[in-house]
């Protein structure tokens, strides 16, 4: 089958709620799908650097909706493909290695010196066909999860704690994260990254001597964005204390953190809490240029 022809408008020619729909059809059926709302897709991509000159949607010629998405992230000489999907129609045919070389190829012709992604590591289509075009693994990304209800909350309550939690402003996490986090840490978990976070995110600490940031306290999950343990207090179960009383301050609701987690960094943390790892874990791939 040949494959159709395609033509492209920058990102910046499209409303918000155009460049949502666009993802959304792009990642149906995925493994992962995405269901994004154009204020969603405004906080979260606003934080990831997302260039909307270098992003891109696609079309087949004459036709609509779109058949594609590249969503391309930058920060210096750094490249990132935020997002890239295709809608159900436009797969099987080869475009996805058209949208991926047309990426790489424009991230050399700016000069930029690497191009990173993070790709789910169960997709293995997807794997393959980056590592053919020659980006290489880095790492493994997890995530955890802490399944509760209220009826279980009601049988096996959270433990009793005198912690409280105090509220913080989300830029001074951000802050404390870019001197207090480890270095090098992935794209999601990044100062620069994080220092985008407003309202419905929420920064807490305990005391001083733990801090996390809620990506919005309202959801059905309590999705931990982060959390960093200044390197004076820790090993003294400040980090705990500060989950333990994030349990207690949301009873009867699940929490998780994204595959976003470098897989070495306190493996043991979570799990030791009572949080099961994800199920599906994510590879940071790098393509030097």
């Amino acid at each position: 089958m040949t494959p159709p022809d395609l033509s492209s408008r920058p990102l910046a020619e499209h409303t918000s709620a155009e460049a949502a729909a666009a993802l959304t059809r792009s990642f149906e059926g995925y493994l992962v799908p995405i269901k994004m709302t154009p204020q969603a897709f405004e906080r979260r991509f606003r934080g990831e650097d997302l260039d909307p000159f270098a992003s891109r949607i696609y079309y087949v010629e004459g036709g609509d909706p779109p058949a594609g998405v590249v969503l391309v992230a930058r920060r210096g000489w750094t490249s990132r493909i935020a997002a890239m999907g295709l809608a159900p129609e436009a797969r099987g045919q080869g475009l996805g290695g058209r949208l991926l070389s047309e990426a790489v190829g424009e991230a050399k012709a700016r000069g930029d010196r690497a191009v990173y992604l993070e790709v789910i590591e169960q997709n293995t289509p997807a794997v393959r066909l980056y590592t053919r075009f020659g980006f290489q693994s880095l790492r493994r990304l997890v995530g955890y999860r802490k399944e509760r209800s209220p009826e279980e909350s009601e049988a096996a309550p959270p433990p009793e704690t005198d912690d409280v939690l105090s509220e913080l402003d989300p830029l001074e996490f951000s802050r404390i994260v870019a001197r207090e986090g480890e270095p090098d840490l992935p794209w999601m978990l990044a100062a620069e990254t994080l220092s985008a976070a407003a309202w419905p995110a929420r920064a807490v600490h305990l005391d001083g001597r733990a801090f996390a940031l809620i990506a919005d306290p309202a959801a059905e999950t309590l999705q931990l964005s982060a959390l960093v343990v200044p390197r004076a207090e820790r090993r003294h179960g400040w980090g705990g204390r500060l989950v333990r009383a994030l349990e207690a301050s949301f009873p009867g609701r699940a929490l998780a953190m994204s595959a976003i987690v470098p897989e070495d960094l306190a493996p043991g943390f979570f799990p030791g809490l009572g949080w099961e790892r994800g199920k599906l874990s994510q590879l940071e791939m790098r393509l030097v240029l």
